[in-house]
């Protein structure tokens, strides 16, 4: 995007520049503190950013990192780390600086620095909900069901619903029956209906945990890695256990 209105000339120039880097599995491509010297895009390969253990995005082909740095001076806050064989692309800033004011106007420029800038404010945002360039809201097999606004997960929700209802009747029933120290064994539906929902709760549970997508700021989040983060947040994991 911040080279949309280039052309031949510009691109041919850029391209004389840049600078290609291959990197094996695990090795570092930026770490925190360190200067950034330019803009990154992934040609080949997978590349994680992370936040001390963290993930916050996943790079793939064609997504790129750090455009803003083309325009100002910044430290990167994020560890760079290739999670497969990577070959990654860098236009250095300075190189970028120097070519663009020998061959671009005024008005061409602050509208790159202008797009570079909107794009460093939605890239963490876009990638961490979307995965990478490539990739789009799965749609095939059980993973459409786990839309949040598929047909499946209305009528999850709704047993989830009678389910809740059930414990909030049967809990206090079954207390009242220790107390009397009545038996079991008299009610045996009731014990069997009892065990066939705390199945269904436990079934809930890893579907929550693993599988079902949620909305974040109108976007689909699908990536299990944040899926399972936001239900360690909102839920205590003994406590829905028990």
């Amino acid at each position: 995007p911040v080279l949309r209105k280039a052309n031949n000339a510009l691109l041919n120039a850029l391209a004389d520049c840049t600078e290609v880097n291959i990197y094996s599995p695990r090795d570092d491509v930026l770490k925190p503190g360190e200067q950034l010297r330019g803009a990154i895009l992934i040609l080949r390969g997978e590349v994680e950013v992370l936040r001390g253990t963290i993930i916050e995005r996943k790079m793939q082909r064609f997504d790129r990192f750090a455009e803003e740095s083309l325009f100002v001076t910044k430290i990167c806050d994020f560890l760079v780390r290739s999670k497969t064989f990577a070959e990654v692309f860098l236009l250095p800033a300075v190189e970028f600086q120097h070519i663009i004011h020998s061959q671009c106007d005024n008005i061409h420029i602050s509208y790159m620095k202008e797009t570079a800038l909107a794009l460093a404010k939605s890239s963490v945002k876009a990638n961490k909900l979307f995965g990478s360039a490539e990739d789009t809201t799965p749609s095939g097999g059980f993973k459409k069901h786990c839309h949040p606004y598929s047909s499946f997960r209305k009528f999850w929700d709704c047993v989830v619903f009678l389910c809740l209802t059930y414990y909030v009747i049967a809990i206090p029933l079954n207390a009242m029956r220790i107390f009397s120290q009545s038996e079991f064994r008299d009610v045996a539906v009731l014990l069997i209906l009892g065990y066939i929902v705390d199945l269904f709760c436990a079934i809930n549970a890893i579907l929550k945990f693993n599988f079902f997508m949620y909305m974040e700021e109108g976007l689909v989040v699908f990536d299990r890695e944040c899926i399972r983060r936001k239900f360690r947040t909102q839920h205590n994991v003994f406590l829905e256990l028990f």
